[in-house]
């Protein structure tokens, strides 16, 4: 009896350690898995522009580790972090991005991907597209007129006003803010080729949101006498911008015009 007595109380004690195991196993089992949430999925802008996203973590078993894997198209960029990834152990982590030519041709991507302590796992992108800026259009390229739409009378039709001589002119936007121009084999005659050379070229600035240039010129007989033309641009990629000036001719008895003025890149 004692021995049977015995063998039950070892049974019903096993059978119960082994219930508090399996519920134990099971409430861990239960533990949600981790979840990343970010500030933003998307971004775009121009180079130079800043994108900013902040990953932040729940992890209810608790965060092993909060991975960020730096891709350009589908291809990790190795130069991020170590082969491409950087590693970090908080809930929350913000990740900036100053945008760059890199990203002109493929989004760059950014993958948050977090691993609780149960080895679960939960992922999120940050997702970057790029576009050229002017600055960097101007700078990257040399750049000639290709057009210029203008009329003298006010009832006169707008029509295409350029020169042999203006078509081979070759204006050359550095990045300390000065150009040059080239004005190519044809030269001198009709028009304002007649005046090449007459002024030498000095700065170039753009404002703000990057929708007016403007151009400095000096005459080379007088400091003082500098000439200052604007174009408000009004669509840039890398192979044309198109742009308006104001060009007044009422001197020579004409009016004052909003001349249409289109810009063909060049390589450098």
């Amino acid at each position: 009896m004692k021995f049977n007595l015995l063998l039950s109380l070892f049974t019903t004690g096993l059978l119960l350690s082994t219930a508090l195991t399996f519920n134990a196993c099971k409430k861990d089992d239960d533990q949600p898995a981790p979840s990343v949430a970010l500030t933003a999925t998307t971004f775009s802008g121009k180079i130079g522009a800043t994108a900013s996203v902040t990953a932040t973590v729940t992890a209810p078993a608790g965060l092993k580790s909060l991975k960020i894997t730096k891709y350009k198209g589908t291809d990790v960029d190795a130069t991020f972090g170590t082969a491409g990834t950087q590693t970090v152990t908080t809930l929350s982590h913000t990740q900036t991005y100053v945008l760059s030519a890199e990203g002109l041709t493929t989004p760059i991507r950014f993958k948050f991907e977090a691993e609780d302590t149960k080895g679960k796992t939960a992922s999120n992108d940050f997702i970057i597209t790029t576009e050229a800026s002017v600055s960097y259009l101007l700078t990257t390229y040399n750049w000639q007129w290709k057009s210029k739409l203008g009329k003298c009378a006010a009832a006169d039709p707008e029509t295409e006003q350029i020169f042999d001589c203006e078509k081979d002119n070759v204006f050359s936007f550095k990045s300390d803010g000065t150009f040059t121009l080239d004005y190519g084999p044809v030269t001198g005659g009709t028009g304002s080729c007649q005046f090449d050379g007459f002024r030498a070229p000095t700065t170039w600035t753009l404002n703000a949101d990057e929708t007016e240039l403007t151009m400095k010129q000096v005459s080379v007989f007088d400091p003082n006498d500098v000439l200052t033309e604007v174009y408000k641009i009004s669509s840039a990629t890398t192979s044309a911008i198109k742009s308006k000036q104001t060009v007044d001719l009422t001197v020579f008895g004409c009016i004052i015009y909003d001349w249409g003025f289109e810009w063909t890149a060049k390589p450098k």
